[in-house]
C-alpha cells in the first residue's frame, strides 16, 4: 500500500549533523505554505555521535510512520547510516548520500572497519534507481561555514523537485529559521547542494 499524496523523507545520520535544523526549516516552509507535516525522530545517544533518524511526512496523513513502500527519499547525512537504511529503500526511492565519513565509535575505537564509500554507493544503487552523492562538507566550506553541510543536503533534496515547495519558498524558510549571522552561508550552502541535483 502506498500513499501517493504524501512525500516521505527519511533522514539518517549521527548526532550533531543538523537533522533537527533541516526539520525546522521544512516545518517553517510547511507552515508558510499550509502543507500538513508530521515529524518523528529516533535518537541513539545523539550527543555522543549516536544514530539519528528523522522521518518527515508532507501532506495529508494520519501517521508519522510510513508504510515500507512509502519512502519517497532517503537522505544520508553519513554514508554508513545511508547503507544501514537500505531496508527502507525501493527502486522508486530517491537516495541522496553525503560521502563525508563520520565514523561511529565502533569504528574509530578500532573494533570494526569502515566500508569503502564507493562500495556503499554501489550497493545502494542495487536498491534504488536514482542515487545522488556529494561531499556536503566540501560545499559547506566553499559557502564559508563548515557547519552548513546539513543545509547543503537540504539543497540537494530540494533540487530533485520532490518537495512541495519552490526553491524560493525554502530559501525564505531558511532565512526565518537560522540565526541572522548564519543566513548568508546557509543560503550559499543550499544553492551549492541544489546545483548537484537541480532539475
Amino acid at each position: 500500500m502506498k500513499n501517493k499524496d504524501v512525500v516521505t523523507i527519511h533522514i539518517v545520520g549521527v548526532g550533531g549533523q543538523g537533522a533537527l535544523t533541516v526539520s525546522k526549516i521544512l516545518g517553517n516552509a510547511s507552515i508558510e505554505k499550509g502543507v500538513p507535516i508530521l515529524v518523528s525522530e529516533v535518537h541513539g545517544m545523539a550527543q555522543r555521535g549516536g544514530v539519528v533518524q528523522t522521518t518527515i511526512r508532507l501532506g495529508e496523513t494520519i501517521s508519522p510512520l510510513p508504510f515500507s513502500s512509502d519512502m519517497t527519499v532517503v537522505v544520508g547525512f553519513e554514508p554508513l547510516e545511508a547503507y544501514r537504511a537500505k531496508g527502507t529503500i525501493t527502486p522508486e526511492t530517491t537516495v541522496i548520500v553525503n560521502t563525508d565519513l563520520n565514523r561511529p565509535v565502533s569504528v574509530s575505537s578500532g573494533g570494526q572497519e569502515y566500508p569503502d564509500v564507493d562500495e556503499i554507493l554501489k550497493e545502494l544503487g542495487k536498491w534504488s534507481r536514482k542515487v545522488y552523492d556529494l561531499s556536503a562538507s566540501e560545499k559547506a566550506i566553499k559557502a564559508g561555514n563548515s557547519r552548513v553541510a546539513n543545509v547543503v543536503m537540504l539543497g540537494a533534496l530540494a533540487g530533485t523537485g520532490i518537495l512541495p515547495f519552490s526553491k524560493k519558498e525554502i530559501e525564505r524558510a531558511i532565512r526565518i529559521t537560522v540565526p541572522e549571522k548564519a543566513v548568508e552561508a546557509n543560503i550559499k550552502g543550499f544553492e551549492f547542494g541544489y546545483d548537484v541535483t537541480g532539475q
